[in-house]
């Protein structure tokens, strides 16, 4: 246990609080980012092309989104990705989440890695697998989304 004695001097409590973790071993700072990998492995390979971590700082951890539909979705799913994310950082390390719209081609690097190419405009209704191809939603990440979108259309006025 470490032992303070008293000084001649006057200190802040934050220079006792920083020396005692420097001490200690603690002093380190966590990491700001979140890697593609792991973002991936967490929320799944469809959103990890549609959206990407840039910052964690103070809990929140802020995400750039492919459109308005995938931030308004991702919003809806934010305690399951709040759970999946700390499962993998560790408890309480992601405690927010905030979304905001990527720039034109922010997620070109992310979607390559997915193996996702910008989506193509579809002009007429098309069957959903031969849109979608082999880029399905996980059964619970798809069944969350629709929940979510469900809801959202009964508040709907």
């Amino acid at each position: 246990m470490t032992q303070f004695a008293p000084c001649g001097r006057s200190e802040q409590l934050s220079g006792i609080l920083h020396r005692a973790l420097r001490e200690a071993g603690m002093a380190r700072r966590l990491p700001r980012g979140v890697g593609p990998e792991l973002w991936e492995s967490a929320v799944g390979r469809q959103i990890a092309a549609r959206a990407q971590p840039t910052v964690l700082c103070g809990g929140t951890l802020h995400v750039l989104v492919q459109d308005h539909r995938w931030r308004d979705q991702l919003d809806a799913a934010r305690v399951m990705l709040l759970e999946r994310l700390n499962r993998k950082l560790g408890k309480n390390t992601v405690r927010a989440l905030q979304f905001g719209l990527a720039h034109e081609g922010a997620l070109d690097q992310a979607r390559r890695r997915a193996g996702v190419c910008a989506a193509p405009l579809v002009r007429a209704a098309a069957e959903p697998s031969r849109v979608l191809g082999p880029s399905r939603l996980e059964p619970d990440l798809r069944e969350a989304l629709l929940r979510a979108a469900e809801a959202a259309h009964r508040r709907r006025p």
